[in-house]
């Protein structure tokens, strides 16, 4: 009878999870299936309760790390017109302070270029920031 209560741990240890999402109560819902699977097999209350800890330890310490590198990945990823700073173009067409034309990564953009600065055409250009629609461009 007592798998029936460590069952019912682990099912509300992953309830806990879902509210949670920090991977914490995972782990311990991971101890506590394996104490499940150890009273099944096994009467002693001081096994199930070892085992709980072990598993849990280890899946605290050794599983939890590796699944929030997978799962929640910090690494930023660029996209969008941001993406586009310090990529390099042509200019489509004379591009000033006024404005101009431009292709970046194979799309086709407004520009404009930093005061006193003229790009002919067909020049290549890089891009230095974005304002607005706008990418800010200066001669490579």
């Amino acid at each position: 009878m007592a798998w029936s209560i460590w069952a019912i741990l682990v099912l509300v240890l992953l309830i806990l999870e879902t509210i949670t999402v920090d991977f914490f109560f995972m782990m311990l819902g991971f101890g506590a299936l394996f104490a499940t699977a150890t009273a099944w097999f096994t009467g002693s209350l001081t096994a199930q309760i070892i085992v709980f800890a072990i598993v849990s330890v280890i899946a605290l310490f050794l599983v939890r790390p590796w699944v929030k590198r997978r799962i929640n990945n910090d690494n930023k990823i660029v996209s969008n017109i941001s993406g586009l700073l310090g990529k390099t173009g042509i200019a489509l067409t004379e591009v000033n302070i006024l404005g101009g034309r431009v292709k970046v990564a194979g799309e086709v953009w407004s520009a404009k270029t930093l005061a006193g600065i003229e790009i002919p055409a067909q020049a290549e250009i890089e891009v230095a920031q974005v304002e607005g629609a706008h990418l800010i461009v200066l001669q490579r």
